[in-house]
């Protein structure tokens, strides 16, 4: 529907809301007296309204747009958020962001419509964030919002609404997006600034901190996974990893690759570790969107950001292949295929990537849709079983500083398993698992552990390491996740060695970090200058023993983000520098292989 004809007798049947009353947004009586009497009859711009008032007590609200939201028992942003208080808190300060950028609800041209437009992109450069939007991401589809946008980018405005859909529309995954009247009741309930959220939003306190704990059945399975984990498998089956011709040992892999300490870092970032070796693997001129991610061979790496929505990155020839898809990159563990999330049909199989594409549109027949797969997956295999993935609460991290952890009490994760049929892969039914106070869930490559982070008074106290149990029952599974690991550190976006002895994770420098990082004070200038500009790290954690240990050196205003392992256990991470904000790095370490036994 083109909304730049529409009449405003049109734009009045688009008012059904949830209490009547003249729209927020109603346009004045007289908006159009200073026309020219010989203007065209469709040359008016009149918008279809933004939202509707809701006439309801604050107590009646509270309870009805909680309840849209997920709060009880329909599963809708609660799929991947705690709906705890902090979570709305931090939602009513998005919206706050957002509303600076709504002063004008009826722009007339479109330099007016692009402007509320541009604001929305100006928090992620020149992408749309769902941040930037706040709760009215949750009417993102509406009438309106498409009325802007085709007014703001007229002919291209179909290629800008599928970008925005993508990035910002929210709920995801499998939920159906707000009707105008539900949207109603949520932006009302926002407006009045949360009126009677502690009489709606369960207020049980977390656990006490965080007590280390690991029990036996951790040695038992990295024992097991010696010779059962996929970096045994993928080693027998004979899978090539990237660089490794002709090296003797896994150590002696990715020689062709500059060392960090000669690349145009040099003096800059380093090895933390003594013997250790970080080497050069790619640069790339644009900014990166959310986590990265690496095929178990080590050749291709993926991430959002880039010309075509999402970028993967062949190390073997040097390419940059555009894909059309948002973020949230995964590759099965038997190097068998990938997924990134917004493709059109988002799970592919990895002879797509060796085939040489100009580009991926994920309308290949390689590709296939597996809806029911939330945001923020992560995926693991059974040899000669099942595919899965696991997904649940998270929260968004995009680099930007040390992660929250607002976990509540009723968290849980999804996992669906999935098969290859030879042709698509088709999902079973998925199988929710009790995780309280723990989100940003992710499942070891042979599918037979689950690590999440736990919360404690919206800060995280450490991760949780479950044992999967998959027992088949019908055309799915019934599955327990028995805790067998505390650890008391943190950080954010964890991975899985593919031997599963390590997990790695990266972490910002904190306040009480100067000790760790061998300054004499919490004073000292540089550490002082760590922490104003922000800088991250790399670390290694032996979930057999609980012991971590940092892999980087940055400096200020460096980040090494994303770390993930390769098949061999070579550890893959990027590098952010705000000295060159446009321009960022994939290295890799050997760490795990010099400190393995």
């Amino acid at each position: 529907m083109n909304w730049l004809a529409v009449a405003a007798t049109a734009a009045l049947a688009a008012c059904g809301g949830g209490g009547g009353g003249t729209p927020i947004d109603a346009a004045p009586t007289d908006a159009a007296t200073d026309a020219p009497t010989d203007a065209p009859i469709d040359a008016a711009v009149v918008l279809p309204v933004f939202r509707n008032p809701v006439a309801m007590p604050d107590l009646e609200l509270a309870r009805a747009a909680s309840a849209q939201l997920g709060v009880g028992s329909t599963l809708v942003c609660d799929q991947c958020h705690a709906l705890t208080r902090e979570t709305f808190d931090r939602w009513q300060t998005e919206t706050h962001v957002a509303d600076t950028c709504l002063g004008n609800l009826h722009p007339t041209s479109s330099a007016q419509a692009k402007a509320i437009m541009d604001c929305f992109r100006a928090l992620a450069g020149n992408a749309f964030d769902p941040r930037k939007v706040g709760i009215y991401s949750t009417g993102g589809s509406l009438a309106w919002f498409q009325a802007v946008m085709e007014l703001a980018y007229g002919e291209t405005w179909q290629t800008e609404w599928a970008s925005w859909g993508s990035r910002v529309l929210m709920p995801r995954g499998t939920q159906a997006p707000f009707t105008q009247p539900q949207f109603d009741l949520v932006a009302e309930w926002f407006a009045r600034g949360l009126p009677r959220l502690t009489d709606v939003i369960d207020s049980t306190p977390p656990p006490d901190g965080c007590v280390e704990g690991i029990a036996a059945d951790v040695a038992t399975h990295v024992s097991a996974m010696q010779t059962a984990g996929w970096g045994a498998l993928n080693h027998d089956d004979g899978i090539n990893m990237l660089g490794c011709a002709g090296a003797a040992t896994p150590r002696d892999c990715l020689a062709t690759f500059p060392l960090s300490t000669a690349s145009a870092f040099s003096m800059r970032w380093a090895e933390a570790l003594p013997a250790s070796k970080i080497r050069i693997l790619d640069g790339y001129d644009h900014r990166s969107s959310f986590w990265t991610r690496s095929s178990a061979d080590g050749r291709f790496v993926a991430h959002g950001g880039g010309p075509g929505g999402a970028t993967i990155i062949d190390l073997q020839t040097g390419r940059e292949i555009p894909a059309d898809a948002a973020y949230d990159p995964g590759f099965f563990p038997d190097n068998s295929g990938f997924v990134i999330q917004g493709g059109a049909r988002a799970w592919c199989r990895q002879s797509l990537l060796t085939s040489n594409p100009a580009m991926v549109s994920f309308t290949e027949p390689e590709c296939s849709a597996v809806g029911v797969v939330g945001l923020y997956q992560h995926l693991g295999a059974v040899r000669n079983g099942d595919y899965w993935a696991v997904a649940g609460q998270f929260v968004s991290d995009n680099g930007g500083g040390e992660p929250s952890a607002n976990f509540g009490a009723g968290g849980q994760g999804e996992l669906t398993p999935m098969i290859w049929n030879g042709t698509a892969y088709t999902a079973r039914p998925e199988v929710s698992f009790a995780s309280p106070f723990e989100g940003d869930t992710i499942i070891a490559p042979s599918a037979k552990l689950l690590l999440s982070r736990a919360s404690y008074q919206g800060a995280q106290s450490g991760f949780t390491l479950r044992r999967l149990d998959a027992t088949p029952s019908g055309n799915s599974y019934t599955v327990s996740t028995p805790v067998i690991g505390r650890y008391c550190v943190s950080g954010g976006k964890p991975a899985f060695s593919y031997d599963e002895r390590w997990i790695t994770y990266h972490h910002w420098v904190q306040a009480g970090d100067w000790q760790s990082l061998g300054f004499a004070s919490a004073t000292d200038p540089e550490f002082v200058a760590m922490r104003q500009a922000g800088t991250a790290n790399i670390f290694l954690l032996d979930i057999t023993t609980g012991v971590s240990v940092r892999v980087t050196r940055m400096n200020a205003g460096q980040s090494a983000l994303f770390p993930h392992f390769r098949s061999d256990g070579w550890l893959y991470f990027i590098v952010k520098d705000d000295a060159t904000p446009n321009h960022e790095t994939v290295a890799a370490s050997d760490a795990a292989l010099l400190l393995a036994p």
